[in-house]
Parts: C-alpha cells; sequence; structure tokens
C-alpha cells in the first residue's frame, strides 16, 4: 500500500464475520447492510447544489466508480473494501478531512454495530473500536445494549415512515486504559447517520397517532414493538459515522459525586481506595496519592474512632499525633486560616518539622494540601502527592478546585455518621441531655463503640463528675394540697345541688319515697364533703351521681317534663372532658399553670444569660411550683477552669433571680382566677460534692455517703419549721436560705446587705434555727422578705440584667 491514509487500514475486520460482532444477526433484530450508495448520493447532489464543488475530482471519482461497480452494490466482503481503498479514500474526503486526519477521533462503520472499516489513525491507536468487548468498554451488559441500539432504530423509522419525533438521549460512553498510565480514560460516542437509509420491505403498516403515542409510552416493551412493527419489514443500509470525544474529566467528577454521595464513602477503607484511584485518572498521574482526614482541630472527633475517617498521609488511624504536632507546619495554615498549599519539593526545607520527616520518610517530595469547607467552616483537609518533585503544581488546583466541594460534601457526611452513630447511643443509653455536659456523653459514645469492635457485650462507662459545687432552689405554692382539696370540695358541692335540684323538680309530680331517699343520701354527701374530703370520698361520689341519679334523667323526662330545665342545668354544668362539675378545679389548675409558666419561663431566659458568665448545668422540675439544681466547676468543662469567683457570682445571681421571681408572682396574683401565693427557699452547700448519671432513672444523682446528706436535706425541707414553734420556715412573700456553716451566713449576709441597698430585700433580717428532722441536724436559716416597691434601682424589664449586677456586686 501507498504511504497514503489507506495505510493506516491494513487491518480490516471481515464485515461477514458476524462472531467478531458483540451484536450478531440472530440478536440484532433488523437486517442491516454496508452500502456506499448513499454517499455517492451525497457528491451527485454536491455537484449539483453545491457551486464551489470541484467537478474534475467528482468526474475523477466517477470514473474510479465505473471501473469499481461493486462497491455500487451493497458490500459483504472485507476484501472489496481492500482492493478499492483508493477510492474510498477519495469517497471519504469531505467526512475525513486531511486537516484533521491526524487528530480526529473518527470511524465508519456498519449501522448498529462497532467493527470499523475506516478510521482516523489515532482511533486505531486506542482501539477503542474493533477487537470486541464492547459490553466491556461499554459498562453495559449484552441484554441492554442490545435493548438500547433497538429502540434507537426504532426511533429512526418512527421518524422517517411516522413523523414522530422520538429521541432517546442515553450517549454511550466507553471506557478504556491509557497504555501508558493503566488509567481508565472515558471517550464519548456521537453518531451521525446521514450516510445511512432505512428501507420498507413490503408494505407500510398504519399506525394512528393513539397507536404511536401507545407505543413511545411503553417504550421499555420492545415486544410489543415488534408486534406493531415488525422489524423484517424494515433493512438499514450505508454506514454510521461515529466520532469521540475525551470525557475522562467530567465522566471522573460525575463519578466522584456519585461515590461521595454514597454512605460510608468516607469512612471505610475500601471506599477510600477507590477515591484515589478516580482522583489518579482526574490527574492523568498513576503514582500519586490521595489524604483525607478530618479537621484535627475539631476536638470532639480527636479520638481513636473518630480516626476510622482518617486515612492522611500522616493523619492515620493509628498515629500518635495530637493537635499540637501540627502547629508550625505545612498543615497549620490550611487548619488555622484555611490556606491551600502547595509543595513542589519538601526536601527542599531547611527545617523540617516532625510532620515533615513523617512526610519524607514516606517518600513524599512533592504534594498539595488543601482544606475542605462545609457552609463556611473548615471540617477536614485534602492531600494529594507525588514522589516526584513538581508534578504537582499551581495548574493542578484548576482540576482540583472543581472536585473540593464534592470531598467537603463527603466528609461532613463521614462526620454526620459519626455523630448519628454517638448520638444513638447517647439516646439509647442516656436521654436528652444538657449541652454543657454533652462533651462527656460524646466521650463515652465514642469509648463504647470503640469496645463494641472488640466485645459485643460490652458496657457503657459511667459518667461521673467530681469536685462540682451545688446549688438549689425552689419557689412552691402555698397550701397547694389544701387549695386543691378545696377545688375538688367545691366542685362536688355544686354538683350535689344541681343533682338535689333534679330530684326536688322531679317529686313534684312523682309521689316515690325512693326520691326522699335520694335526697338523703345527697344531704349526707355533702355533710361529709364539707366537714372532710376523704381519699375516695370523690369516687364514691361520682359513681353514686352517675349510677342512681343521672341514670333516671330519662324516666324523669318521659314521666314528669317539669324536670327538664334542672336536668338541662345539670348537663351543662358537666359538659366538659371529665363529665363533672369542674370549674374551681379549673380555677386552680389555670392559676397553677400560670404561676408555673411565669416562673420557667423567666427562670430560663435569665438562666441562658447567665451561661454565658460561666457555663453550669442546670436542671428544673415542675411541682406545685418549681424546684431546680445547678451544678458549677471544673469538671462539668472540657479542659475548662475553674474560679470561685464564679461560686459566688452565680450564689448572688440566683438570690436575686429568687427576689425576681417573688416580685413577678405577686404581680401576677391579680390576674389569677385563684389568687395563689408562693413560697420560696434556698439551699446553700459549700463543700464539693460528686454527681454520676444514673442509667435507670436517666438523670444525675449525687455520688457517696458524705454527698447523700444533701439529697435528703434537699427532700426534709418541704416541711420544714422554725425551732421550737409550729411556724413553717417557708413563708409567702419571704426567702429562706439554708445554712450549716457559719462562713455561709457571712457571705449571704453580705448579698443580702447589697439587695437591701437595690431595693430588692427589705430591712428586717431574720436568724432562725431549723426544727431537727429525721436524718438531718443543725440546720440554720436566714429569712428575708422581699420587696414588692414598684420601682427598683436596676429594673429587670427595662434591659438591666441580673447576671450583669451580680457579676459588678461579686467583684466588689
Amino acid at each position: 500500500m501507498s504511504n497514503s491514509r489507506s495505510s493506516f487500514h491494513e487491518t480490516v475486520v471481515s464485515i461477514t464475520n458476524k462472531d467478531e460482532i458483540i451484536l450478531s444477526a440472530d440478536k440484532f433484530p433488523f437486517k442491516t447492510s454496508l452500502s456506499f450508495s448513499p454517499l455517492i448520493a451525497y457528491w451527485e447532489k454536491k455537484v449539483i447544489t453545491d457551486t464551489s464543488c470541484n467537478i474534475s475530482r467528482v468526474q475523477e471519482l466517477t470514473a474510479l466508480l465505473r471501473q469499481a461497480p461493486a462497491l455500487l452494490q451493497p458490500v459483504d466482503d472485507a476484501a472489496l473494501i481492500e482492493q478499492h481503498i483508493k477510492t474510498i479514500d477519495i469517497l471519504m474526503e469531505d467526512i475525513f478531512p486531511s486537516a484533521l486526519w491526524e487528530s480526529d477521533l473518527r470511524a465508519t462503520a456498519l449501522p448498529f454495530h462497532f467493527d470499523s472499516f475506516y478510521a482516523t489513525p489515532r482511533l486505531e491507536e486506542l482501539q477503542l473500536l474493533n477487537g470486541g468487548n464492547y459490553t466491556e468498554k461499554l459498562n453495559l451488559d449484552p441484554k441492554t445494549l442490545l435493548f438500547r441500539l433497538t429502540l434507537s432504530a426504532y426511533t429512526i423509522i418512527l421518524e422517517k415512515f411516522y413523523k414522530a419525533n422520538f429521541q432517546v438521549d442515553q450517549p454511550l460512553i466507553f471506557t478504556i486504559k491509557d497504555k501508558f498510565t493503566q488509567l481508565e480514560r472515558h471517550y464519548k460516542l456521537s453518531t451521525d447517520l446521514k450516510f445511512m437509509d432505512v428501507r420498507l420491505k413490503g408494505e407500510l403498516k398504519k399506525l394512528k397517532p393513539q397507536e404511536i403515542n401507545f407505543l413511545i409510552n411503553r417504550y421499555n416493551n420492545l415486544d410489543l414493538w415488534m408486534q406493531k412493527l415488525p422489524p423484517e419489514n424494515f433493512e438499514f443500509t450505508g454506514f454510521a459515522i461515529y466520532d469521540f470525544t475525551d470525557v475522562t474529566m467530567e465522566e471522573t467528577i460525575s463519578a466522584l459525586r456519585y461515590d461521595l454521595l454514597e454512605q460510608s464513602s468516607i469512612n471505610s477503607a475500601e471506599s477510600f481506595r477507590t477515591l484515589q484511584q478516580k482522583l489518579r485518572v482526574l490527574f492523568g498521574l498513576p503514582g500519586i496519592k490521595l489524604g483525607l482526614a478530618s479537621c484535627p482541630a475539631m476536638q470532639e472527633f480527636n479520638t481513636t474512632y473518630a480516626r476510622k475517617i482518617w486515612h492522611g498521609l500522616v493523619l492515620t488511624q493509628d498515629c500518635d499525633l495530637q493537635m499540637e504536632d501540627l502547629r508550625g507546619t505545612i498543615y497549620e495554615p490550611v487548619i488555622k486560616y484555611g490556606h491551600t498549599i502547595i509543595v513542589e519539593d519538601l526536601k527542599l526545607s531547611s527545617t523540617p518539622s516532625k510532620i515533615e520527616k513523617l512526610l519524607l520518610d514516606k517518600g513524599i517530595r512533592n504534594l498539595i494540601i488543601a482544606p475542605l469547607q462545609y457552609e463556611g467552616r473548615i471540617i477536614g483537609l485534602l492531600e494529594v502527592a507525588s514522589h516526584i518533585p513538581g508534578e504537582l503544581n499551581a495548574l493542578s488546583m484548576i482540576r482540583l478546585k472543581d472536585v473540593l466541594p464534592l470531598f467537603a460534601l463527603g466528609m461532613h457526611r463521614g462526620l454526620e455518621e459519626l455523630r448519628n452513630s454517638i448520638q444513638n447511643i447517647i439516646k439509647e443509653k442516656y436521654t436528652a441531655i444538657h449541652p454543657i455536659v454533652e462533651w462527656r456523653f460524646t466521650q463515652a459514645a465514642i469509648n463504647f463503640l470503640e469496645k463494641m469492635e472488640l466485645n459485643s457485650t460490652a458496657e457503657i462507662e459511667p459518667i461521673v463528675f467530681r469536685d462540682i459545687y451545688p446549688l438549689y432552689g425552689v419557689s412552691d405554692v402555698r397550701s397547694s394540697a389544701t387549695e386543691r382539696n378545696k377545688a375538688i370540695q367545691g366542685d362536688l358541692l355544686e354538683q350535689l345541688v344541681l343533682a338535689k335540684e333534679v330530684i326536688l323538680a322531679a317529686k313534684d309530680n312523682l309521689p316515690l319515697t325512693i326520691l326522699d331517699e335520694l335526697i338523703f343520701k345527697i344531704d349526707k354527701f355533702s355533710q361529709n364533703i364539707v366537714s372532710e374530703l376523704g381519699s375516695d370520698d370523690e369516687a364514691q361520689v361520682l359513681d353514686f351521681l352517675r349510677t342512681e341519679v343521672e341514670s333516671l334523667f330519662n324516666y324523669f323526662l318521659k314521666n314528669n317534663p317539669v324536670t327538664e330545665p334542672a336536668i338541662i342545668r345539670y348537663k351543662e354544668a358537666i359538659a366538659n372532658p371529665y363529665n363533672v362539675v369542674y370549674n374551681k378545679r379549673r380555677a386552680y389548675e389555670e392559676s397553677l399553670y400560670m404561676i408555673n409558666e411565669t416562673i420557667s419561663t423567666f427562670l430560663d431566659r435569665e438562666e441562658e444569660k447567665a451561661q454565658t458568665i460561666f457555663p453550669h448545668y442546670f436542671e428544673k422540675y415542675k411541682t406545685d411550683g418549681l424546684e431546680y439544681n445547678i451544678y458549677i466547676g471544673a469538671s462539668l468543662l472540657n479542659g475548662g477552669n475553674f474560679e470561685r469567683i464564679y461560686l459566688k457570682n452565680m450564689r448572688l445571681w440566683q438570690l436575686m433571680l429568687t427576689c425576681e421571681i417573688a416580685r413577678r408572682i405577686q404581680n401576677l396574683r391579680a390576674a389569677l382566677k385563684l389568687p395563689l401565693e408562693i413560697a420560696q427557699l434556698i439551699l446553700v452547700h459549700s463543700d464539693p460534692i460528686s454527681i454520676r448519671f444514673r442509667l435507670d432513672e436517666r438523670k444525675f444523682d449525687v455520688e457517696g455517703a458524705s454527698n447523700i446528706r444533701y439529697e435528703i436535706i434537699k427532700k426534709r425541707l418541704d416541711k420544714a419549721t422554725v425551732r421550737d414553734t409550729d411556724e413553717r420556715l417557708t413563708q409567702p412573700g419571704k426567702i429562706a436560705i439554708v445554712y450549716t456553716q457559719q462562713k455561709e451566713a457571712a457571705e449571704y449576709l453580705r448579698y443580702i446587705e447589697f439587695l437591701q441597698s437595690e431595693g430588692y430585700i427589705e430591712e428586717e433580717v431574720e436568724m432562725l434555727e431549723v426544727e431537727e428532722m429525721q436524718g438531718v441536724q443543725g440546720l440554720r436559716a436566714i429569712r428575708v422578705k422581699v420587696s414588692f416597691k414598684e420601682q427598683l434601682r436596676h429594673d429587670i424589664d427595662s434591659g438591666d440584667e441580673l447576671l450583669t449586677i451580680a457579676q459588678s456586686a461579686s467583684l466588689n
């Protein structure tokens, strides 16, 4: 062969050798044949329509075709192409421009088949076509590939014979390995069918528009298509032009996006290796290494379990590096400031740190370190490294920037999976926890997950905080049990009176002695309730009314219509979800609710502000009033410091808060249906205690025998009295400050003097001894009266904050 473009076709695949084609004739349902007739027709038309056409060339081509009449017929033998290759070269000149011959990835092939008979040298070198293994190159199983090609053939038939525009946009992507780097390359196939024709064999079957739409809507049912449009009625002749475009970068980024959206894409070692290989494809560098690690600055994940997503170059799951080791290294600007670092040659560093020496020991000379940012926060870092200096440079960042957001998203998901597994343990083993101690529960959950990997019967570790100071306060509704009983008594008496009115109305026209007996019983119940309400009196009265009085209402209405107004009044009075008279109880419950909500809302608001001064643990309980615990100390914090000034500030803040609660409830009483009062108490305990989280009750409790007394005192104080009297220690409008040590009294007398100057407390101060109680002796109390004057020196509702006042006072 001459040294022309035909010299690139020394290997021509036999068109008749159907074993070489993945879709052999017995699978692909349509008959296909190679023909140059459409191309020859193209040239003939060009002479007529294109004035710039070189007529002498067309005449030369015509002369050549006269010498090769076989090319005007369907071609079944590859030898015929080889025999007339020069003529075919001329025929193909418009399809394969000489200027692009060396660079294009273009070929011609039998319609719907992938073995080419004419191709550019670069395409032949890549071996995208020819050689079989098409399902492997396309990553499609034979059945799927056959379906897509058959459906494509039917879309052409619909367009030509039925004027129906039905397109299937499913590009074919060929994947091969680069012969030099052995990395995958991806090429998108575009097909030009201008030199292919579909011919009708026999009579065209008529299809109504509705039938065509029916087929299109069932495009995945090719058996139905073959029934309506039998393949034997059509033949495809001519050839297809295949153009290939390198889409390696687009496909790789798309694959990375898909992988990084998968669960555990960052966490597992196997997924990480897949990501590294894709990054090598993206850069076209088979020797580079990928590194990923959650940001070491995230203290909650600086643990062995969190390092499951540490696949870094030096930040690995089994490394012993800490955050301090990264200071002053090439990693610090990335983690601290979010800068991207490019190191052309690590060996040129004059004073390599411990980290950089570790990198050099691994043979790493050249690397890029980039931050992974999610919603403006650095959550991790990505490393790309090479053993060849300068292989990765500033130009590499162009490609890296396209995938950094994807890796950041994957890192975020990885961290979320870790957090979720930790939170699931916390919810299962503990309960909703205060934010200030969440770090310790997280730590315990992480340790438990680590143990579970080694031993399925592992137990979760205890949560204990030592050397903390407690503060306890209660705002109790005075005589709440008595007021509740009064409300029940009042409602029962009202319901008995309404029932008696019904019976009296019935007696007028129904002279039944049993009605007198019912009135007697109603009066007896009323007398008993007025004198004293027993534990089961309510149940007895309601049972009597429902079974012996209300059951007669229909009889009364039928036989004595005069009873109707009394019965209506009775039914209206009990028309509520409880089916009883509920007026006084509703007044009590609404009043109690308003008191509780007023205290709780104000306490939450002020306590949230106090957290900003010094973090502390806070919990509250609603009863007939509200009680709360506050714990403050160094062990509650993750690496925090604690000074006694914070305890003093918290005690003064608590006393001011208690005064303000009293003032607010006093102002609220006018709006209450039942003017309830509150009595308040503060318990002072200067010695530090330990608390343990109890898994069975899911709450904190004191630990150790020496600390049990504190809990006993809290439980007994509710009924405490002043020594040698029957007077309750807690009184409405006053605050009782209970203590055991004289130094505690001295501290609080200072606070009281300050609050008297601020207008919170009246001048009178009572120094009292508390009556001994079971298991509790030696308690003393300071009792002060809250000032209910309209204006204070510092008005909370005008913007002054309790914690600011307390902080200022505790420093003086």
